[in-house]
């Protein structure tokens, strides 16, 4: 799991707290750890929130956007290209934050998205090699 900070770090970075920056931080972590050498590109496919969490998490400021309407992110080390794409069940979750009536539910709703794991936030395949 990511570290605490990391959110803390996140929502200094943001300016608050949200389901898609907090997505966005696991959504990075995520393809950290699937890195076998220097990440060699990214690209997330929604121009939304996660952004912000997936540079952070990845330290890649070069993270590139392309609306192509996907929670998605592609990106390659040196020899290996992978897929991150949220589920449709962990975006009708973030969906239902703005619903919720209390911060307790809100903060409820995040910490679940913190400590989760990967595979019922999110669908991870490796795409390929790269040559």
């Amino acid at each position: 799991m990511p570290a605490p900070q990391l959110f803390v770090e996140l929502a200094e970075r943001h300016g608050h707290y949200c389901p898609m920056s907090t997505l966005g931080v696991r959504l990075g972590w995520a393809a950290l750890r699937r890195l076998e050498s220097e990440l060699q590109g990214a690209t997330y496919f929604m121009q939304t929130c996660a952004r912000d969490g997936i540079r952070l998490s990845l330290n890649f400021e070069e993270l590139q956007v392309e609306e192509q309407g996907r929670h998605l992110l592609h990106f390659a080390d040196r020899s290996t290209q992978w897929e991150i794409e949220l589920l449709p069940k962990t975006l009708e979750l973030a969906a239902s934050y703005r619903l919720l009536d209390s911060d307790t539910e809100r903060d409820s709703l995040l910490e679940g998205f913190r400590s989760a794991e990967e595979s019922t936030l999110m669908k991870i395949i490796q795409t390929g090699s790269v040559l």
